[in-house]
């Protein structure tokens, strides 16, 4: 709610009005008299109903009405703003039932009929035997009963008596204070950020990543994640004392670690359950960011940030996009990529790989949206046009060529240094270098060689196939050989020998 100044004729106050109406803004007292020639001085209070975090939110509500004053070239002050959240109370749940007809106590009957007619009545109140359909939302059990017997159009009335109970059963327990909707719903999301922390936490400690001063990190994020918990479960329930709320902080805590435990040790690899987690939660980070964006926008004004985005994803499905990192790792071998025919399997993990890369370019959108939501984008977009730019930039930059080209052309130059020290590289994404002694089918000098003479006494490195052809990678020279595959004997060894006359 703002209480703003305006100065200027009923021309202004018009188009004041006007503008405040088409934007949703409702204008609930005016004071001041308007003239058509003379300005004078006009009070408003106007509510400004807009998404976002309540965080900032009387900044964001004084600035938004600012841009609004400056497109319509009026003079106006914003003198007062108080936030004002409407957040609907979560009303306990109940069932309209009728209960089942029973004797009193005084009338004698056959102890067999008695605990049937107590088992009907449990029935009936804890497991909905008898339920009507009606589902009531009340405060208090009286009120409940009263919505339950309360006739509706279009709804047959009940002849019989008719209650109403809580799912869990009961209908007189007393009923225990709920938050607003929406901020229940937020602080359960932030309780499944912290058990995904946690379990982060725990993974990390089964990988071996926290020793020594990592330890204590992991301890304090642990520590943080216990308090964030007790912290959200005391707002979530407001009856709950200081020590519930410990026991639910470090019991929650205790869950989320035994679970990342867990799934380190499950994991294939070691530090694998670690980065998964992490790279989820990122992820999920990412996605939020992107979704508070669309939230606060609309599909016209989001779609110019998410085109770029997505764009990769739909080249993505094309597996030749991938080959540029194949390319930059065997340039490093001074081959071209039709040397080597790369598995299609491997071109599509390739092409995973740099579309990932390239969609590193999503944390732009995702810190736009983060800043909408706390009122950080609303005047003086100039500069955080700047700042998106710059981020973008090198966002993307980044993403192609330091996580993707740049990486895959160094591992080719370890795969070299590694073959001329006698080693054997390690695959790289379709490509398995191994040691290999060679014997011509006939004649050796028969044999045409592209790059260099063939010897019979020495190891080479073959780096893979394509169109009959194979590529072996001489140490001697560091230089690449190719001879149809048709007129060589190949031998793989497992290691590189000191010489393949013995063979």
């Amino acid at each position: 709610m703002a209480l703003v100044e305006l100065k200027g004729t009923a021309a202004d106050c018009e188009l004041l009005e006007r503008a405040l109406d088409e934007q949703g803004w409702p204008v609930f007292e005016r004071r001041g008299q308007m003239s058509e020639v003379v300005d004078r001085l006009i009070w408003y209070v106007v509510e400004t109903r807009f998404p976002g975090s309540s965080r900032n939110a009387a900044r964001g509500a004084r600035e938004r009405i600012e841009l609004l004053a400056d497109e319509l070239q009026v003079d106006l002050q914003v003198q007062a703003v108080e936030l004002l959240v409407r957040d609907p109370a979560d009303l306990p749940h109940w069932f309209a039932y009728e209960p089942p007809a029973t004797h009193p106590r005084t009338v004698s009957l056959p102890q067999s009929l008695r605990w049937r007619e107590r088992l009907d009545s449990w029935l009936a109140e804890h497991a909905g035997t008898r339920d009507t359909g009606r589902l009531v939302l009340a405060r208090t059990p009286g009120e409940a009963r009263h919505l339950a017997t309360r006739s509706l159009p279009g709804v047959p009335r009940y002849g019989g008596r008719v209650a109403a109970r809580r799912p869990s059963g009961g209908s007189t327990r007393p009923v225990a204070p709920r938050v607003g909707r929406r901020e229940g719903s937020s602080r359960l999301v932030r309780l499944v950020v912290l058990f995904v922390v946690g379990a982060w936490a725990g993974a990390s400690l089964a990988d071996g990543h926290a020793g020594g001063v990592g330890w204590w990190s992991v301890l304090a994020v642990l520590c943080g994640v216990a308090g964030g918990a007790a912290t959200v479960w005391r707002a979530m329930a407001p009856g709950a004392t200081r020590t519930g709320s410990f026991v639910f902080g470090c019991l929650f805590t205790l869950i989320a670690v035994t679970m990342g435990v867990s799934s380190a040790r499950a994991a294939p690899n070691v530090g694998y359950g670690s980065s998964v987690l992490l790279v989820g939660l990122v992820g999920a980070v990412l996605v939020n960011g992107v979704r508070l964006l669309v939230r606060q926008w609309s599909w016209q004004r989001t779609a110019p940030w998410l085109i770029p985005a997505l764009v990769p994803l739909c080249f993505g499905f094309l597996p030749g996009l991938g080959l540029g990192i194949h390319t930059m790792y065997l340039d490093a071998f001074g081959l071209n990529l039709e040397d080597v025919e790369i598995p299609r399997a491997y071109q599509l993990i390739a092409m995973l790989k740099l579309t990932a890369c390239v969609s590193l370019w999503l944390f732009a959108p995702s810190l736009l949206g983060y800043m909408k939501h706390f009122h950080l984008y609303v005047k003086d977009r100039w500069f955080g046009n700047a700042v998106l730019l710059t981020v973008s930039v090198a966002l993307l930059t980044q993403g192609v060529l330091g996580l993707g080209l740049v990486p895959a052309g160094q591992a080719g130059a370890d795969a070299v240094a590694d073959a001329a020290k006698g080693r054997t590289p390690a695959a790289y994404y379709g490509i398995e270098p191994e040691w290999v002694c060679v014997l011509p089918v006939g004649r050796l000098d028969g044999v045409p060689v592209d790059g260099g003479a063939l010897s019979v006494t020495t190891a080479y490195l073959k780096l893979g196939d394509a169109v009959g052809t194979v590529v072996l990678w001489d140490p001697r020279s560091g230089s690449a050989l190719k001879a149809p595959l048709d007129r060589l004997r190949i031998a793989p060894r497992e290691k590189r020998p000191a010489s393949c006359a013995s063979r």
